[in-house]
């Protein structure tokens, strides 16, 4: 079950909710087409197993197979709580407590290191999130138009403190500076892995480099 849950997370990833077939998971999977309904029900099925295998919700025994179709909405639930789990930020939040941070640097490179970390570890599913999304008006409200949003407006409020406060260089708009950032995190943590020159860059290295850029960037010298 491992196997199809991984082939239909890159087929979903890759192709979008609509376009994705079960031949191609199958395909994917290395299993025959009719193989694949001795596990899941549907297409519907399949990618709720997408989530609930990805976010680690499936029991340790095997559930009764072929996992039946489930409501979309529980679907959904199940993509809302894996999110707030796998993309918390309590780093970033404990900064908007904090009005006197008693060391900007590491605090604003614990800010970029949490969300690196978050989307380098949950990126296979975030494409697949991404790419159904346009397919699937509800999804798109739960990951863009509420998760996305957010953590944007939070994190601009961060930006926004720490500029009033002298902590941060002033630019024009900090909401501009939050979206900023956060492209050149999803891009080195994610999207650089899809491609074709994703073996160019160590991952290591482009973890603490982005974290440096960025804290250059925005912390002046003292």
């Amino acid at each position: 079950m491992a196997d199809i849950a991984v082939g239909a997370t890159r087929v979903f990833g890759r192709l979008g909710y609509r376009r994705a077939q079960m031949a191609n998971v199958a395909a994917e999977a290395g299993l025959s087409s009719g193989a694949v309904y001795t596990y899941v029900a549907s297409k519907e099925a399949l990618f709720h197993l997408v989530f609930a295998v990805g976010f680690g919700e499936v029991g340790d025994g095997l559930p009764a197979l072929p996992i039946a179709t489930p409501p979309f909405a529980e679907t959904l639930q199940l993509i809302g709580r894996g999110l707030r789990k796998s993309m918390a930020t309590p780093r970033l939040r404990a900064a908007l407590d904090d009005d006197a941070p008693d060391d900007v640097r590491a605090e604003f490179a614990e800010i970029i290191e949490e969300r690196y970390d978050a989307v380098e570890r949950t990126w296979p599913l975030l494409a697949v999130i991404e790419r159904c999304a346009v397919d699937l008006p509800e999804l798109d409200a739960v990951y863009f138009q509420r998760g996305r949003r957010s953590y944007l407006g939070e994190l601009a409020r961060y930006l926004e403190q720490r500029t009033a406060s002298g902590h941060l260089r002033a630019l024009p708009d900090t909401a501009v500076c939050a979206r900023m950032m956060t492209e050149a995190i999803v891009w080195f943590a994610w999207h650089r892995r899809e491609d074709r020159d994703a073996k160019t860059y160590d991952d290591a290295v482009a973890r603490t480099t982005i974290v440096e850029m960025l804290g250059n960037a925005f912390i002046p010298d003292r």
